[in-house]
């Protein structure tokens, strides 16, 4: 199987596997960042710790790094609108426009998803086009919302 065969079918069958969407929010000075992302796993309890994959061209790649904090907005089922604002760098100057954001201790999280998990990032691993960012949960906010917002198969899943 060359190269470009087994990227592609290593892309179909990654379509198989259904995930959160999430969006990754965090601020350096007086700029907010945001992108949507489905490569957030839980890493450990004790300390609760998580982890994100951000590609290297990600704007808020620059700004992730250790000691920063970062939020993970696990989006609900309503939020498509969201997952697609954030997920197209043409958008990036407007997703902060809503009212549907707020800040915790210079943090911004959209108050609408159905969880909220503040991460100070404690460690940082380059792979290829992507950085494999580890953060340690600070604070948990869950909204109680309907179920979380699923991606799978090339579509969400609602």
């Amino acid at each position: 199987m060359n190269d470009s065969e087994l990227k592609k079918e290593f892309l179909n069958s990654m379509r198989g596997v259904a995930s959160t969407v999430n969006v990754i929010s965090s601020q350096y000075e007086d700029t907010k960042h945001a992108m949507t992302a489905s490569s957030v796993v839980s890493l450990s309890l004790d300390p609760p710790s998580m982890l994100v994959c951000v590609n290297k061209e990600a704007s808020i790649h620059q700004i992730l790094d250790k000691e920063r904090f970062f939020c993970i907005n696990i989006l609900a089922k309503n939020q498509i609108d969201l997952a697609n604002l954030c997920s197209s760098a043409d958008n990036e100057g407007s997703r902060f426009n809503s009212e549907e954001w707020s800040l915790f201790e210079g943090i911004p999280y959209n108050n609408e998803s159905s969880a909220n998990i503040f991460c100070r990032c404690f460690d940082s691993f380059s792979h290829t086009s992507h950085t494999v960012f580890f953060g340690e949960v600070v604070k948990v906010k869950n909204n109680n919302k309907e179920g979380p917002l699923m991606y799978g198969g090339g579509e969400y899943l609602v």
